[in-house]
């Protein structure tokens, strides 16, 4: 809340040589934090429309810069340990393609196993249809209605499915190579990105604190989400290998991969090895899958990781559903694994070192009682030098 000087002439004095002496009396603005609201929502519709125009640039420039975030503590590591800098750079940046070719090549294999092996479930779909005919002609349904609606449905339509992702995948090079290229910049310059924060505090306190608060939040939710994910996965691979489920490796890896999408990346992961055992043993094995995962998915991420990582984000989850169809919506399917990031970039940079727009913060934060983060004005001293800004 600001405040507004304001002459009070009534109050005013007059010394011996007649000059006037006026007090101000500051009243507090209490339009400012609307008025702040409305702008900062303003902006962000103007900015949504610059970046959805350039989502092609933005949404791998933004995922570079994460992704070297995420591996900045190998470079500090390597330096505190007196290794030249740019060796340090080096094996960051290293880490982080192994991570990328690790990542794209388990995704592509498990697309390609897919393609394989979802013909040999030709005779079990065609049957599961008819029965669901049958029953549906129960209820009153005309036969011919339902043939008509359904007639499209063919287990020869997923197979092209995965083999149009697995040719989309293999087509996606020209952004792969500009992700890869924006990658090296960035890692190169990371190590000076420390020194630069300095220079920012010295006139632009709020900004540099915003910067560094991104850094640090958004690196632990990539390693909590790295490290839950893989647990998930493990898990729900071996309950697969015991339930008897084919694919288990994919599913697995599908289970890894979705457990960076928010709110809906659980339900992703879940579907398609539920449909499959489905189509291999029946309605039993279908929802013996289900109750598996979410019991899975309950435990670890409900019950284990807040109690060993605390509010790794702190967004409520509201705001994390509505930040995965926002950023969706500005960078496309980049968007959904990019959508907590980019709304921590919004919360500690334009939220909460904005004082008349920590309001805004506290509604979409998951602490139902946040602490204001002080603000320091421009001219002081800034903050003892950080060795990271991560």
């Amino acid at each position: 809340m600001t405040s507004r000087p304001v002459r009070n002439l009534s109050v005013m004095q007059f010394t011996r040589s007649k000059t006037p002496i006026v007090h101000e009396v500051h009243v507090e603005d209490s339009d400012a934090p609307l008025r702040w609201g409305i702008l900062i929502g303003a902006a962000l519709v103007v900015l949504g429309v610059g970046v959805r125009a350039t989502a092609n640039i933005v949404g791998p420039v933004f995922l570079a810069i994460n992704l070297v975030i995420a591996a900045y503590p190998i470079q500090s590591w390597l330096r505190r340990r007196r290794l030249p800098s740019w060796l340090a750079s080096l094996t960051a940046l290293l880490a982080v393609y192994a991570l990328l070719a690790g990542i794209i090549g388990a995704v592509a294999y498990s697309i390609a196993k897919l393609a394989v092996v979802i013909p040999d479930y030709s005779q079990q779909f065609q049957d599961l249809y008819d029965s669901i005919i049958v029953r549906l002609t129960r209820f009153g349904v005309g036969e011919d209605e339902l043939r008509e609606i359904f007639g499209k449905l063919d287990v020869n339509n997923f197979t092209g499915v995965a083999r149009t992702l697995l040719s989309t995948l293999s087509s996606g090079l020209s952004f792969l190579l500009l992700v890869v290229t924006l990658i090296i910049f960035v890692a190169m310059d990371a190590s000076s990105t420390a020194r630069r924060l300095d220079w920012i505090a010295r006139t632009r306190p709020p900004i540099a604190d915003g910067l560094r608060e991104f850094g640090s939040k958004v690196r632990t939710y990539w390693v909590v989400s790295t490290i839950f994910g893989l647990i998930v996965a493990i898990l729900d691979a071996i309950a697969l290998q015991i339930i008897d489920v084919p694919l288990v490796l994919t599913w697995a890896i599908l289970a890894f991969v979705t457990n960076y999408i928010p709110n809906v990346g659980f339900v992703l992961g879940l579907i398609p090895p539920a449909l499959l055992a489905l189509l291999d043993s029946g309605v039993s094995k279908m929802v013996v899958v289900i109750i598996v995962y979410a019991s899975i998915n309950f435990v670890v991420q409900t019950v284990i990781q807040p109690k060993l990582t605390g509010d790794a984000v702190g967004i409520n989850a509201t705001t994390a559903f509505v930040s995965l169809v926002f950023w969706s919506f500005l960078l496309g399917p980049l968007g959904a694994l990019l959508a907590i990031p980019a709304t921590l970039f919004v919360k500690s940079v334009l939220l909460d070192h904005t004082a008349d727009a920590q309001w805004v913060s506290a509604l979409i934060s998951s602490d139902s009682e946040p602490n204001p983060v002080p603000i320091v004005p421009v001219g002081l001293p800034p903050s003892p030098r950080h060795e990271s800004p991560y």
